[in-house]
């Protein structure tokens, strides 16, 4: 049993990469994360990531990907969390964390949400979306206000997997971001 699917992996270097780039990282360090989540999104669906032993570790054994990555990955797909990951969502205001917990918005979104409409919990949002305040936003419709809506119902009501939130550091993580 996977504890996180290629699909779940490939959603968090992504997210990953959209972090990185909002601070301004190195760009082939983000361009790194987008190509191994585009790798993981080409393997079969079905099919469970290749993980081999390392020297620090269970590592993605995956051509075209660098050690340290690979051993992030390794990380991931082996206990379902990584902590590089947690640390990077650990730098993000609670209230765009607590949102990229709704299917369909990751941290740019997020924050966007935030920022312009004061949203921070998935019930903000379902309220929003009610209202056709989010549809108001620059680049943002009808039929991604139900995606939203649709997503944050779906988080409100606990039928998704979280990937993002304070609560999912363990207490080394929290000394380690500090």
């Amino acid at each position: 049993m996977a504890l996180v699917t290629n699909k779940d992996a490939a959603a968090i270097l992504f997210n990953v990469a959209t972090i990185l780039n909002l601070a301004e990282d190195n760009p082939y360090r983000i361009r790194a994360y987008r190509r191994a989540a585009q790798l993981l999104l080409a393997r079969p669906a079905d099919a469970p990531a290749p993980l081999v032993d390392g020297k620090q570790g269970k590592e993605l054994d995956l051509i075209g990907l660098g050690p340290s990555l690979r051993r992030k990955l390794g990380e991931l797909l082996s206990t379902g969390r990584m902590r590089f990951y947690v640390e990077l969502c650990a730098t993000l205001p609670d209230e765009v964390t607590g949102l990229m917990n709704i299917p369909g918005i990751g941290p740019k979104t997020a924050l966007r949400l935030h920022e312009e409409l004061g949203l921070s919990t998935p019930d903000d949002v379902i309220a929003a979306a009610r209202a056709g305040r989010i549809r108001a936003l620059y680049g943002f419709g009808e039929r991604r206000e139900q995606r939203l809506l649709e997503g944050a119902l779906d988080a409100a009501s606990g039928k998704i997997r979280r990937f993002v939130g304070r609560d999912l550091l363990l207490e080394d993580d929290i000394a380690a971001a500090a």
